[in-house]
């Protein structure tokens, strides 16, 4: 692959001009099949039951994932150096306040280690959604936890419909979207 580029380099040098739209084109082309394929190769849960868990939330309480079967539920895996989560968190929230007396449930998990920075971040954020601390690896290894903040959300039988990692301003309406068709069925 590199020899490729370093002979496409040295044409575009020596200026075989009549080539350059079709070897930039390919490349293109190449990037994209590369990239897609990168993709196509992540593990994902969609399609597979939510995998169960028990954590302690921030009131102290534990809260098992299973006991919201029956109900669409919204999973944000999030870490406090995770920029991301700063902006989807409030996100959710809003999400939360219109959506929860139709049936979603919104739990925010820190997969922070310092157990002591993620309250202190989390009580910043003022959320109105549980947050539960995972301070193991089994739960991040269970849900394929590979980039932080990564989205799961879990249609009303148990299942995983849907599952993102990362966000930008403008996610929000993707998850509303699935929200909304999970929440009709």
């Amino acid at each position: 692959m590199i020899d490729v580029l370093l002979l496409v380099g040295r044409m575009l040098r020596r200026g075989h001009h009549r080539t350059r739209s079709v070897l930039l084109a390919g490349g293109l082309i190449l990037s994209a099949v590369l990239t897609a394929s990168s993709f196509a190769a992540a593990p994902t849960l969609v399609g597979k039951d939510a995998p169960d868990f028990v954590l302690k939330g921030m009131d102290g309480r534990n809260l098992r994932m299973s006991e919201f079967r029956g109900q669409v539920v919204l999973v944000n895996f999030w870490a406090r150096w995770a920029g991301d989560s700063r902006q989807e968190m409030p996100a959710l929230d809003r999400i939360n306040t219109t959506y929860s007396r139709a049936g979603l449930v919104v739990i925010g998990v820190s997969v922070d280690e310092d157990l002591g920075r993620a309250r202190e971040f989390a009580g910043a954020m003022k959320v109105s959604y549980p947050i539960l601390f995972d301070t193991g690896s089994d739960i991040g290894r269970n849900y394929l936890l590979q980039k932080m903040p990564m989205t799961v959300l879990v249609d009303r039988s148990g299942v995983v419909r849907y599952s993102t990692v990362g966000f930008k301003r403008g996610d929000e309406r993707a998850y509303l979207d699935h929200i909304r068709e999970l929440l009709r069925e």
